[in-house]
């Protein structure tokens, strides 16, 4: 009987670790933005197609994160300022800077009175001072409401109800917005537990702080992609960083999920063969994931398109393969699988420009045509699709609910083609083939440049390793020094190792703000502190001085 064509979809979730370290707040409000809007909503319409299967990747930092919230311990400054009683100047002019933070064209538009009220601040040309006292509850609850999913709205009489009530908001609409918009969080977990109970997803896992593996095992492994990239002074090469970021992620997923991940997924697809042998040690892991550009130099072979983007060479893209990772316990190779971009992106980037009927079926047809390349119908084949879960839905209309909904209602209507989560397809059919060198590079350019050779990134580099020589000093010299003063040193310092610090930094993306240096270094200053040491002048200067912050949040770039 001919195989069907697989397809694994993959939706990554995750938000910087946002917690600041000498105050406690939230330094920005996007997990709970996007638990209002998407990490609930993504759940709830796969549910609504049991015969679809997925995999969703959460990582640590974020799950910490979301409870956080579901308890009531975290705040954020829009949070925190939406809920005063008395706004001062400086309030007021975050409100105006900051509330209009979400997608105008696909969001904002579709509120008239919060159209207006962005036309009201355009009108005085943001002085606070020329506008009414009405207009600061307004925005606020607008800010929080709109960033609902609009289902949820739809289903939430109260929430609903501020909707058509459109203006004149009281004390106590803002309050309820703003707990509820809190509130999210909690059953948002629970729907994915129940999922899982369902056997209809499967949730993998990162290193908890969603570092970048290969430089955390060896920055050396950057210039394997990019010969002749400056690198920071200082070798930083700490593999047991690596693996206790991975121990902890391990831990933390049993804890919430109630069983242990199978999979992991690489922070950014970030691999090497450093990382392979490092996560094959692993009883728990059955599979990672990464990118086709790793897969292409990893067999010295590149994956060929057509003018259209089909691949031609599928029976080289769409299969798992089997890492050499030395001698594994389990009896059992790790598995790799490798991402086609092209239909990635196109969910990321291409599909919110066109009608949801259209283009899920221009992704359903895409599949089909890999299934006709393919030839071989006696052998099975999987079409890896995995991009983030939750940014690009703001570029979409009515949340990217119409786009999802078409794709898995086609998907499950088609006899040739069939859904499953990364592990059902292993446990079906064991990788044909092995890859002896895995490649060191990720899924944004094949390369590591997002994150180091450039000089404010090295400069953090730089940074990071000489916080951790003082932990290594102080735990080695000073016998009575606490256990748990040098292990909330250690937790900051793996905070201040994740992937996004590196990113803003580079030159390629834009920060908008100081946010991200001033809590990279904030962590490396805690570090200090923990450990009873004075902060050094070079953690109180800024790395990278801001640069002009652009309209809008939405996915900019292919990856």
């Amino acid at each position: 009987m001919p195989y069907p064509l697989y397809v694994a979809l993959l939706w990554h979730m995750h938000q910087p670790y946002y917690r600041d370290a000498a105050s406690g707040d939230f330094a920005l409000p996007w997990v709970r933005l996007h638990a209002t809007k998407d990490y609930l909503h993504m759940a709830e319409v796969l549910a609504d197609y049991p015969t679809i299967h997925a995999t969703f990747n959460f990582v640590p930092s974020l799950i910490e994160q979301l409870e956080d919230y579901a308890s009531g311990s975290a705040t954020d400054r829009a949070l925190r300022i939406s809920l005063k009683d008395q706004l001062s100047a400086q309030d007021k002019e975050f409100i105006l800077s900051f509330f209009f933070s979400i997608n105008w064209e696909h969001i904002l538009n579709r509120y008239p009175p919060y159209r207006e009220l962005l036309r009201q601040r355009d009108e005085v040309h943001g002085d606070w001072r020329r506008l009414p006292d009405q207009y600061w509850p307004d925005l606020i609850v607008w800010f929080n409401l709109a960033w609902f999913d609009p289902g949820y709205i739809r289903r939430d009489p109260e929430l609903q109800a501020l909707v058509e009530k459109g203006s004149n908001f009281s004390r106590a609409d803002v309050e309820k917005v703003a707990v509820k918009s809190r509130s999210v969080a909690g059953p948002t977990l629970a729907a994915y537990r129940k999922l899982i109970e369902r056997g209809q997803i499967e949730v993998s896992t990162s290193p908890y702080y969603h570092p970048i593996l290969p430089l955390l095992v060896d920055i050396t492994s950057a210039r394997e992609a990019t010969p002749g990239l400056p690198l920071p002074r200082t070798h930083f090469a700490y593999p047991e960083d690596a693996i206790e970021q991975v121990r902890r992620a391990l831990v933390a997923h049993e804890r919430v999920f109630g069983r242990p991940p199978h999979g992991l997924w690489p922070p950014e697809g970030s691999v090497s063969q450093a990382v392979a042998e490092l996560l094959g040690r692993s009883t728990d892991l059955h599979w990672i994931a990464s990118d086709e550009a790793i897969l292409a130099r990893s067999i010295g072979a590149s994956i060929e398109r057509d003018q259209y983007g089909h691949v031609t060479n599928p029976h080289l893209l769409y299969q798992p393969y089997a890492l050499r990772t030395g001698d594994r316990s389990t009896g059992r190779p790790l598995a790799i699988f490798f991402r086609d971009r092209v239909l990635s992106d196109r969910i990321g980037f291409v599909y919110q420009h066109m009608d949801s009927q259209a283009a899920a079926a221009d992704l359903v047809h895409r599949l089909h045509r890999a299934w006709e390349n393919l030839g071989d119908r006696d052998r099975p084949y999987v079409v890896p699709i995995i991009l983030d879960g939750e940014n690009c839905w703001e570029c979409y209309e009515n949340n990217g609910d119409d786009f999802l909904r078409c794709l898995y209602g086609l998907l499950a209507a088609d006899d040739r083609l069939k859904t499953v989560t990364m592990s059902e397809y292993l446990e079906q059919f064991p990788p044909r083939s092995t890859i002896s060198n895995l490649a060191a590079g990720s899924w944004i350019g094949g390369d590591l440049l997002t994150w180091i050779g450039e000089p404010a990134q090295n400069e953090a580099w730089e940074y990071l390793a000489r916080t951790r020589q003082q932990i290594v000093l102080r735990a080695a010299h000073d016998a009575g020094i606490a256990l748990d003063v040098i292990g909330h040193a250690w937790r900051e310092l793996y905070i201040a190792e994740g992937s996004d610090w590196f990113w803003w930094y580079s030159s390629r993306n834009n920060p908008g703000s100081d946010v991200f240096d001033v809590q990279f270094r904030g962590h490396l200053a805690e570090v200090y502190r923990n450990l009873g040491l004075p902060v050094p002048q070079w953690l109180l200067r800024p790395i990278l001085v801001s640069r002009p912050q652009e309209a809008g949040r939405g996915p900019h770039g292919y990856v």
